[in-house]
């Protein structure tokens, strides 16, 4: 059961139900012992009861919000926005391939990608290009909850 479960362990005497929910840069967790609480049955409610009240008042990101959190290794200053700089084959010779690719999430871990040519359209016309491409597409995602176990979940489907 996503962020409930259960813990036994007979060194330390511990039997209890655990609840850890993590929201942006917070850890929440609790602790609900079969002790204090008359039996496994009841700590699993109150604890079923406790993770459903904090998911409540700290709700998940939005797809959008989390699509907009600024990675430590970002140089473009936008978030899914990169400047493109290599060398590729192509019919046998070596291109120099310029560009600004933009990436947003499809779902089902996936994610959709454009590449706007600096040669074709220039530094600032190729940014500003992507800038927008992006822009639209994180509008269509406004309305969607953003769930890190989708993406796991469906690669472990048969």
């Amino acid at each position: 059961m996503r962020n409930l479960h259960r813990v036994d362990h007979a060194a330390s005497s511990t039997h209890c139900w655990r609840v850890t929910i993590r929201r942006r840069n917070e850890v929440i967790r609790r602790d609900f012992s079969d002790g204090v609480y008359g039996g496994r049955e009841q700590a699993f409610q109150a604890a079923l009861l406790y993770r459903n009240t904090v998911a409540e008042t700290h709700p998940p990101f939005g797809k959008l919000e989390y699509c907009k959190i600024l990675k430590k290794s970002n140089r473009s200053g936008v978030s899914g926005l990169t400047r493109v700089d290599r060398l590729e084959l192509s019919k046998g010779r070596r291109m120099r391939r310029l560009y600004w690719e933009v990436q947003w999430p499809i779902g089902n871990g996936r994610s959709r990608h454009r590449k706007f040519s600096i040669l074709k359209y220039g530094e600032e016309g190729a940014y500003q290009l992507a800038l927008t491409a992006r822009e639209a597409a994180l509008e269509a995602l406004a309305s969607q909850t953003f769930s890190p176990y989708e993406a796991a979940s469906s690669r472990h489907v048969s």
